[in-house]
């Protein structure tokens, strides 16, 4: 592979950067797993690029469904717990219980991951699977907000951040054209699973209630996770065995001192703080807008968002093929921030709704699928383990904080949506911001593909 616009390391580990971009299309689109870089560069003649490993594909694809998926319905579990039972609850606690698990996910993925690498991907996806199936039945039981931090905050974090590092790394040992396309996939599962969840967990929830929901789902999941972990297989590249007894790099701290650095953490650091505000309060706005609206239809934005999430988390690569993944990264974030600003400041009708959802869900998990891919893009690939686990913290503060500002800013202001939208669309446009200095820094030319 042509060495030009990788991160280049001198004896004394100074920090250079040399002009020339690395093609994205041959470099893996995971961020998690330092060996998913090595296995995903493996010769076309070593890569199967298909047959059993769509097979992979599939299991991964289910327990992204099952598991991150379930954190995208929490807009309908927050309504629930709004109106029976917890309603004198303030809206940023209840944001805030549903924000738990994706920060959880990401501080201990950050470690799970790299761990995961070292000691192999099964045993972690069969520990979390069984968090996952605890954490579910022990929530059936649950009486207590607080209880509920730990069962659907604490233990199904730690369980997506022991499966999530790991099943977006598993494509790259089994593609290499199609690796891309193949990481969409499964990164889709969350939102088809959040769609699929929010449609069927409401009428649950009005026909039997909150227990009876929860125990069906866990049985469901049960089925489902032991089914997914059959047809999981890892496929250890050459020279692994010598990676896994190398040291783990947590962190590199040379890229502190590099600016264009600073715009790309500081973009990932606004964008995540505009993006579960809409997600997690759709269905509270829906239900004050549209009053007396059949449980279907009051669920129906959060499953169209989901489901629009879904097909921009896939087309967003071949996008990144064309014009390039920085290139689409700054135009995916300027229009989630625009989405916001103009379509859902000022709709108050149903049909307005369902367009918000539509656009706003092609658009706001597009960062997720691009992150590694700009990484590599703008860095090169010698250093993407190092720099992981720092991008990772910076979005940490928007997973915690994001949502529970947009509803604490909603209850403040005595239910202004207008300001709440105001806020989360005008944090993704300063991330937008953020990302033009790398962008320009890097390639200068406007109309470049980058």
């Amino acid at each position: 592979m042509d060495t030009e616009g990788k991160v280049q390391v001198d004896s004394s580990e100074k920090l250079t950067i040399s002009d020339s971009p690395v093609e994205p299309t041959s470099l893996p689109s995971v961020l998690y797993v330092d060996g998913a870089l090595d296995k995903g560069m493996m010769t076309d003649e070593d890569v199967p690029d298909g047959g059993r490993g769509w097979i992979v594909i599939l299991g991964c694809f289910i327990f992204s469904t099952a598991t991150v998926g379930w954190a995208f319905a929490w807009g309908v579990t927050e309504e629930y717990f709004r109106t029976h039972m917890f309603p004198g609850t303030a809206d940023s606690v209840l944001t805030a219980l549903g924000s738990l698990s994706s920060v959880v996910m990401t501080l201990v993925g950050i470690v799970a991951g790299k761990l995961a690498d070292r000691y192999g991907y099964k045993p972690f996806l069969a520990a979390g699977a069984l968090l996952w199936i605890a954490s579910m039945l022990a929530s059936a039981f649950c009486t207590t907000i607080w209880q509920f931090f730990i069962t659907m905050g604490l233990m199904q974090g730690i369980a997506d951040a022991l499966i999530f590092p790991v099943i977006v790394a598993l494509p790259a040992q089994w593609f290499k054209r199609y690796q891309g396309f193949a990481t969409g996939i499964v990164v889709a599962g969350s939102s088809i699973g959040g769609a699929i969840a929010s449609l069927i967990y409401r009428e649950m929830l009005s026909a039997v209630g909150l227990r009876k929901s929860l125990a069906i789902f866990t049985a469901i999941h049960v089925v489902a996770l032991a089914a997914a972990f059959l047809m999981i297989e890892e496929r250890p590249s050459p020279g692994s065995d010598a990676r896994r007894k190398a040291g783990i790099v947590w962190f590199d701290a040379e890229f502190f001192r590099d600016p264009v650095f600073w715009s790309v953490a500081g973009c990932f650091f606004f964008v995540v703080f505009g993006y579960l505000g809409p997600v997690f309060l759709i269905p509270t706005f829906t239900a004050e807008k549209v009053p007396d609206l059949r449980e279907l239809l009051a669920a129906l934005p959060l499953v169209v968002l989901n489901l629009s999430a879904a097909l921009g988390r896939t087309l967003v690569g071949f996008a990144a093929d064309l014009v390039g993944p920085v290139n689409s990264l700054l135009v995916a974030i300027t229009l989630s921030g625009l989405t916001q600003l103009v379509v859902w400041m000022f709709v108050s009708t149903y049909g307005g709704i369902m367009v918000f959802a539509i656009l706003y869900g092609f658009f706001c998990g597009c960062f997720i699928s691009l992150v590694s891919a700009v990484v590599v893009r703008i860095y090169g690939a010698d250093r993407l383990a190092g720099l992981s686990g720092l991008l990772l913290l910076f979005n940490t503060p928007g997973y915690a904080a994001g949502a529970p500002l947009a509803g604490a800013i909603l209850g403040a202001t005595g239910n202004n949506w207008q300001v709440v939208a105001g806020y989360g669309g005008a944090v993704q446009i300063v991330g937008a911001l953020c990302l033009v200095y790398a962008r320009m820094k890097r390639e200068p030319r406007v109309f470049a593909a980058y």
